[in-house]
This record gives structure tokens, C-alpha cells and sequence, in this order.
């Protein structure tokens, strides 16, 4: 008798525990790959930053030196003179320092490092600049290379700046003095300023010898700082011209990524790094958030754990006869099966029934309460429905990112006519055109993934469309070497050029549910799926004039 009562319970405990195990396994699987994810994105960001600090720190070399050289071809300086520039010289010089946001100041010195020339004031100052490490370098320099000093602060103008200078000679060779074009460093906050309200890279250049010339934030004391004996810095660098690395933080730190790039034309490297526990910030919210709902699914499925539990064992105690014994048996098999079914295949349920007895209470006491009541009952519907929506997604979503893939040969023209299919109704609906330029190629994936990619974004095109224009989509590819690129464009209301990483976000949405449903997921799963066949997904967009997405897929 005693084993008797003791086996459902001891089966509601192992079937408690199994779905413990497998939700708990779900989550930290999702939670997971949102952190390679983020750690992913976090060095894509510092990779991208470090090639536009390349650019622009090129350019503006370039600049800087151009600068530099239009002094030394206008000015007539000889051996014993003075120098001399007219005043329609001085004003167009003044003019590029005004033009040049980059550019500070301009100064020309003697061969005893006085000022004879400050573009700024425009008069000869006489202060001497002999002690300044560029003005030194210079003049006893023996080449004619361009030279770079280290950053520091300008004493007049307050500003982080560094000196662009070369060796000013006469016709004879001998050096007379030096130029140098003053580079403000805060205008590498263009590089970071993009909008986005998450972590930005530091960015640096170093000369090869390891000394730094500037930095952006920049930090006190730092100019001219050699990191040529730090093994984090000096051993990369050995390995290849560009590339991304991790330093290691002290203890309880998460450590630097840091992406660079060399300039072998110039003796310089340029870096972006980002602070790794400052880079998983949005993971960690992301993941509490993914917690909660855990927890609240948890607490429900307690709830129905104790209910069930509860109910057998009143039943059982209430059962004298063999025959009613047997009965309240087979009761509690067939509920404890419906809750296996429950508890392993459709953790939705639990919500659904919450949701039918609050619209019981709606259809019943609609009216006999106060609109308060009505209201807030409203609500709760409302809420219960979008939290089994996100949990049915959330499981799609880690079944994407952790199950495997069924690799086959797939007609990706198949693809899009059972998308544009299952898409009818609402194609019809919009009284959409929908155009497919040439032949879709073959390509090797799982086709379920892939027809799920071309739906959401063919579905996205039509649900984003202009009220006042006909619907128009084009569905295309072209060939690129070992890939194949794929491109769905529309004439929808487009998408702010700030957003077009953002919107390939988890649950990132641009507008209200009134306007447009959804959950913001659908972009997300289609980043995830194109990842994992080896491809890359992107959006080019203009607001009022539609969007482009476009993916790469492997041609093997």
C-alpha cells in the first residue's frame, strides 16, 4: 500500500526534475550562445573601428603633410634671411587651418627652435620651442622625412594635439628650421560618435617602436608612453599585419579586446580597443531577462507540480475500494501523461490557461465591475498572450542557435515559392507585385532555416510598406566569386541608417505593436541562420525610400 502511494509522487518528482533539467539546459544554452554573440559583435565592433581609424589617420596625415609642404614651397627662406611670406600667403594658410577641422595651428621655427611664425596669431612670436620632443627630432634629424610627435596638451588653445613636421632647408641642404601642421586629437571622436548608445573602442596610434602618439579618449599622462616591452602589445604584432587580441585584466577584470592595424608606409600602427566587461553589458540584461522568464515558467510549473500532486493524494486517501483504487489509478496515469505531454512538449500551456479563466472573468463580470477592472483584466489577456508568443520564440531562437543542421543540396527558387505560398493571402491583401530577377541558384544548407529566412524577410517588406504606394519587392542574386548574394528590396517607409545594426538585434523594435506586430525577433533569427550556414546578412536603407536586405550564402 505504502509503495503504491509513494510511486506517483516519486514520478511526478523525476518528471519535475526532467523538465527542470531541460528548461534549465535551454536556458543557459541561450544565454550562452547571446554571450558568443555579443563577444562576437564586441570584436567585429573594434575590428571595424581600428580599419576606420586607418582611413581617417591616413588622411589626415596626408592632409597635415600638404599643409606642411605648401609653407615650405611658398616661403622664400635662405641662409642669413628672414622669412618671408606675403600677406595673401598667410591668409590662405589661415584659411586651410580654419577649413581643416583636424588641423590646430601651424608653426614654423628656426634652427635654434624660436618661433618665427605662428599661423594662429599670424605674428612672429619669438618663444622659444627648442625643449619640444618634435622640434628636437627634427632639426637634428638628418633626412627629410615627415616626422610625428607624441600627443600633449596645447597651452594656449587647452586642446590634445599632435605635431605633422619636416625639416625646412635652403637650396644648399642645410637646415634652417622646421614645420609642423598641429593635429587636434579630439576629432577622432567623429570615428565613435554613430549614435549607437552602447560601448565605444578607445582608439590609439603607436609608432613601430612601440611609443604612442595619440589617443582618443585621451588619458592624462599618456602621450609618448612606450609599449614595446608589454608582451600584450609587442607579441601580436609579430604574428600578423592586422589582427585582434585579448589583454588579460587583473584580477575581477574581463581584460581589453583590442583590434590593429598596421601601416608599414608609415611606421605605425593604429588600434581600437574595448573593455570586455563594459562590452557584455547588454548580455548581461539580455540574460536577466531570459532568467525571469525562466523563472516565472519555473514558478508556474511548481504550481502545477503541487496542484497535481495535491489531487492524488486526496483521491488516493479517499479510496477504500479495490475497484475505486483501480479507477483513481488510471486517473492519475492518464494525468500525470497529459502533464508529461505538458511539462515536455508545450510549456505554453500553463499561460493559456490563465489567459482562458481571466477571459471567463471578462465575459462574466464585464460591466459589473468598474472600467478599472475591465481594463486591467484587458491587460492581463494582452500580457499572458505576448509572453507565449516570446516563449515559443525564445525555444525557436535556441533551436536555431544550438541544434544542427540538416545539410543538403536546396533550389533556393523552391525557397521562395513556398515563401511567396504560404505568403498569398497576405501578398493579396497588400495587392503587392513581387518580381524575381532571373534564375535562383542551388546552394548547400538546411532548407527549413533557409525558407524561413526568405519568409520573414519577403513578410517584412510587405508589413513595412507606405500607405500610399503599391507595394513593390524585388527578389534577386548575383554571383560573388565563392558566394552566392541574395537581395530582397522594397519601397517600404526604410529604415534609419542608426538602426541598421540595431534592428538584427534580439527583440529590437523600431515601432509601436499598434503599428506594426511583432515581437522583433524575426531579424534576429534570420542573422542567426545566415551566420550559421557561413554567410552574412545586412540592410541598406533609406527612411521613405525602402530597404534592401541582402545575405551571403557558401557556394560549397
Amino acid at each position: 500500500m505504502w509503495r503504491r502511494l509513494v510511486r506517483p509522487r516519486a514520478l511526478l518528482l523525476v518528471l519535475f526534475v526532467l523538465c527542470l533539467a531541460v528548461g534549465g539546459g535551454a536556458t543557459a544554452a541561450l544565454i550562452r550562445a547571446d554571450y558568443s554573440d555579443t563577444r562576437t559583435a564586441a570584436e567585429a565592433l573594434t575590428r571595424h573601428q581600428a580599419r576606420l581609424l586607418e582611413q581617417y589617420f591616413g588622411r589626415t596625415l596626408d592632409a597635415a603633410d600638404q599643409v606642411v609642404r605648401r609653407v615650405i614651397d611658398q616661403s622664400m627662406m635662405q641662409a642669413n634671411r628672414p622669412l618671408e611670406i606675403s600677406a595673401d600667403q598667410l591668409d590662405a594658410l589661415r584659411r586651410t587651418i580654419a577649413e581643416a577641422p583636424h588641423l590646430d595651428n601651424l608653426y614654423l621655427v628656426d634652427a635654434k627652435g624660436r618661433v618665427v611664425l605662428d599661423i594662429q596669431e599670424g605674428t612672429k612670436t619669438g618663444n622659444s620651442l627648442a625643449t619640444e620632443e618634435w622640434v628636437r627630432a627634427v632639426l637634428a634629424g638628418g633626412g627629410d622625412a615627415l616626422y610625428l610627435g607624441a600627443a600633449a596638451r596645447e597651452s594656449t588653445s587647452g586642446h590634445v594635439v599632435f605635431p605633422v613636421a619636416r625639416a625646412f632647408r635652403d637650396r644648399a641642404g642645410r637646415v634652417l628650421g622646421a614645420v609642423a601642421a598641429i593635429v587636434d586629437v579630439a576629432t577622432f571622436a567623429a570615428l565613435t560618435d554613430d549614435g549607437d548608445l552602447g560601448p565605444q573602442p578607445d582608439l590609439a596610434v603607436y609608432r613601430q617602436d612601440g611609443v604612442r602618439l595619440a589617443a582618443y579618449p585621451q588619458m592624462e599622462g599618456e602621450g609618448g608612453q612606450n609599449q614595446a616591452t608589454r608582451r600584450a602589445f609587442a607579441a601580436p604584432l609579430t604574428q600578423a599585419a592586422t589582427g585582434t587580441f585579448v589583454v588579460p585584466g587583473r584580477e575581477g577584470e574581463g581584460g581589453r579586446i583590442v583590434s590593429y592595424r598596421s601601416m608599414p608606409a608609415r611606421n605605425l600602427v593604429v588600434c581600437a580597443s574595448l573593455d570586455v566587461d563594459e562590452a557584455m553589458i547588454p548580455w548581461r540584461h539580455r540574460s536577466v531577462a531570459t532568467l525571469l522568464t525562466a523563472a516565472l515558467v519555473l514558478g508556474l510549473l511548481i504550481t502545477l507540480v503541487e496542484v497535481l500532486a495535491r489531487e492524488i493524494r486526496r483521491d488516493r486517501a479517499a479510496s477504500a475500494a479495490l475497484q475505486a483504487a483501480n479507477r483513481d489509478l488510471s486517473r492519475s496515469n492518464a494525468d500525470l501523461e497529459q502533464f508529461a505531454y505538458v511539462a515536455s512538449h508545450d510549456l505554453k500551456e500553463p499561460l493559456r490557461n490563465i489567459a482562458s479563466y481571466v477571459q471567463l472573468l471578462q465575459r462574466r463580470y464585464h460591466g459589473r465591475l468598474d472600467e478599472d477592472a475591465d481594463t486591467f483584466i484587458g491587460y492581463t489577456v494582452d500580457g499572458v498572450r505576448r509572453m507565449q508568443v516570446i516563449i515559443n520564440e525564445l525555444l525557436v531562437y535556441s533551436r536555431i542557435g544550438t541544434g544542427p543542421l540538416t545539410r543538403g543540396t536546396v533550389q533556393t527558387g523552391v525557397l521562395v515559392s513556398t515563401a511567396l505560398a504560404n505568403l498569398k493571402s497576405v501578398i493579396a491583401e497588400a495587392g503587392a507585385a513581387i518580381e524575381i530577377k532571373g534564375p535562383l541558384p542551388m546552394v548547400v544548407g538546411d532548407a527549413g532555416q533557409l525558407g524561413s529566412v526568405f519568409q520573414n524577410l519577403i513578410s517584412n517588406g510587405l508589413k513595412y510598406r507606405r500607405d500610399e504606394i503599391r507595394p513593390e519587392l524585388t527578389i534577386a542574386a548575383q554571383d560573388r566569386g565563392t558566394q552566392w548574394q541574395f537581395s530582397i528590396t522594397d519601397n517600404g517607409i526604410g529604415i534609419d541608417g542608426q538602426y541598421h545594426k540595431q534592428i538584427f538585434e534580439l527583440f529590437k523594435r523600431l515601432h509601436a505593436r499598434d503599428r506594426y506586430a511583432g515581437t522583433g525577433i524575426g531579424l534576429a533569427v534570420c542573422q542567426r541562420v545566415i551566420e550559421r550556414h557561413g554567410g552574412e546578412i545586412w540592410v541598406d536603407s533609406t527612411p521613405g525610400q525602402g530597404a534592401c536586405f541582402c545575405f551571403t550564402l557558401p557556394k560549397g
